[in-house]
């Protein structure tokens, strides 16, 4: 039986821009590469994990407006399951990110109604067939509303923690958390954090993954910590969703039933791929593709 990943959270109208420089006051300067898709968090990484051949399911809400129409459509092109996406009164979130050829990137996001579905939209959701639920914290409450329904009928979740949501405080998070299989760290939140075992313990969580920038991801567990680098010689051109990319391709490898360090090591390199592209999904590699990086090999540490 084929497994399905359910992902749940937020979905913006993303606009990336590649410029020569970032204009001035007063100034306009004119991109030479640009990019309109849907984005978000649980957008990002449910295409992915769509691209690695898993059944993908989005489970979010969108504004009424020609944009969340747009991003909804988007999604379902690229082979997401967006029967789970409804529309309510107002604005889809706008994600807007510039590109110099310096490197120094400027982004602006707007808040909006698809940050996160309501409480009462998780506790009525269908969850039949669901083998994985993969989630945000950017609402605690709701998602300590799917995380429970998760316990209760012995689904495996994994949570994306970003910094802004550990603003609300670990104590307020600690419900969504509870028992989680994977918790998916960028550098900022792990710094936030601290001593990742003793975290893992509190939370009774299975394992954490930690993305490190240029020098990959690594995964701690109760037996110990695998670290792994990315390929050499890729060329880095927008990082914006690379560690979403990296949460979706886990998902999909681990459901298809790699072992943990064979499914790290197939989302770094897809990660460390799409950074050569704009945008955060604009180079997203499906499974061909990814198993191909795998087998190029690259430099990688056990325990570094």
């Amino acid at each position: 039986m084929t497994a399905t990943a359910l992902f749940c959270g937020d979905i913006a109208f993303d606009v990336a821009l590649r410029v020569p420089h970032h204009p001035d006051a007063d100034q306009k300067t004119h991109a030479f590469e640009n990019l309109v898709s849907a984005g978000g968090v649980a957008a990002n990484s449910a295409v992915a994990c769509a691209r690695q051949g898993v059944a993908t399911t989005l489970l979010a809400v969108v504004g009424d407006d020609v944009l969340g129409a747009y991003a909804t459509d988007f999604l379902d092109a690229k082979g997401v399951d967006v029967t789970g996406v409804t529309t309510t009164p107002g604005m889809t979130a706008v994600s807007v990110c510039t590109l110099a050829d310096d490197g120094e990137k400027r982004l602006v996001y707007t808040s909006s109604v698809s940050q996160y579905p309501p409480p009462e939209r998780l506790r009525d959701a269908d969850l039949d067939g669901v083998d994985w639920i993969h989630t945000s914290c950017l609402h605690p409450g709701a998602a300590a509303v799917l995380a429970e329904r998760a316990r209760a009928t012995s689904i495996r979740m994994s949570i994306d923690l970003e910094p802004a949501a550990l603003a609300h405080g670990t104590e307020a998070l600690a419900p969504a958390l509870l028992g989680a299989e994977v918790v998916f760290l960028n550098e900022q939140a792990t710094g936030s954090i601290g001593d990742l075992r003793t975290f893992s313990a509190r939370h009774r969580l299975k394992s954490v993954v930690c993305t490190r920038g240029f020098r990959g991801a690594a995964l701690t567990t109760s037996s110990g910590r695998i670290a792994v680098a990315p390929p050499t010689g890729e060329r880095i051109v927008d990082t914006t969703g690379a560690g979403d990319c990296l949460a979706g391709v886990y998902i999909a490898r681990f459901l298809s039933g790699a072992d943990p360090l064979s499914a790290l090591r197939a989302a770094v390199a897809s990660a460390t791929s799409a950074c050569g592209h704009l945008g955060a999904q604009g180079g997203y590699p499906d499974r061909k593709t990814t198993d191909e990086l795998v087998a190029e090999g690259w430099p990688e540490g056990l325990g570094a």
